[in-house]
């Protein structure tokens, strides 16, 4: 019902996000805080991670392995529908990102075990939020890594972008989300707004040129649905006197 583990191109849209920073001259990697303040060492790894934490690059690349296989074992053990590789890839970024708590209450896996799949996009785009200075804000790394995610789940088109960093998305507020299912008009520019960001990811993807265009071409169509849907919605809104 599930793939086994992840793909080499999952594996690959993982490394690419997180990235591996703060290689010393010697060749060590050495832990750091990253935006959400949380040590980090190699690609994104924070079990274990302490000041003064560092590893080699190749232990960097066994412990990536090892904490994606950790973390796959949330999908099998809360997913009861089948998923493609594209699917599971998609999941098991978004739960080494954001950890099996949140995955397991979120409204995310409620639908996907409904059956919902193409509702899935909607709600992985909605964690792009971490705290950062005491402050809860969106983050361009983060929308870029979810909208990732939301292209593979849908395509299954393997998609990373440049943008490296490790940071833990927060759970969004209910008072957050009634409003964007409610609103046409922010429907349609979330709709523009998460293809035009994908649209980018999948210009920047260089192991992937058979996508490219196809990918590209759907992107650009979403957008376009998107800015005229708002558009209606707010000419509506408008007409009948909502503000």
């Amino acid at each position: 019902m599930h793939p086994q583990t992840i793909s080499k191109s999952g594996i690959s849209l993982v490394k690419t996000f997180e990235g591996l920073h703060k290689v010393r001259d010697d060749g060590m990697v050495h832990a750091y805080r990253c935006a959400a303040n949380v040590w980090t060492c190699g690609f994104g790894a924070t079990r274990g991670v302490r000041s003064g934490t560092k590893w080699t690059k190749q232990y960097c690349e066994d412990r990536l392995i090892e904490d994606l296989d950790d973390h796959a074992k949330a999908i099998k053990k809360f997913v009861n529908v089948p998923l493609s590789q594209g699917q599971y890839d998609s999941l098991v970024s978004f739960i080494f990102n954001l950890g099996e708590n949140a995955f397991k209450n979120s409204t995310l896996l409620v639908k996907l075990n409904k059956g919902l799949y193409d509702e899935v996009p909607e709600q992985l785009m909605r964690w792009n939020k971490a705290t950062v200075g005491g402050k809860l804000q969106s983050l361009r790394g983060l929308t870029r890594r979810r909208a990732a995610e939301a292209a593979i789940f849908s395509s299954d088109a393997q998609l990373p972008s440049d943008e490296g960093g490790p940071v833990m998305a927060q759970k969004p507020k209910a008072d957050a989300i009634k409003p964007l299912r409610k609103s046409k008009t922010l429907a349609g520019a979330g709709i523009a707004g998460a293809a035009t960001a994908l649209n980018e990811v999948a210009g920047q993807v260089q192991g992937l040129v058979s996508y490219a265009p196809m990918l590209k071409t759907v992107f650009l169509l979403c957008a376009i649905g998107g800015i005229a849907l708002a558009a209606y919605a707010r000419f509506k809104d408008s007409k009948d006197g909502v503000h």
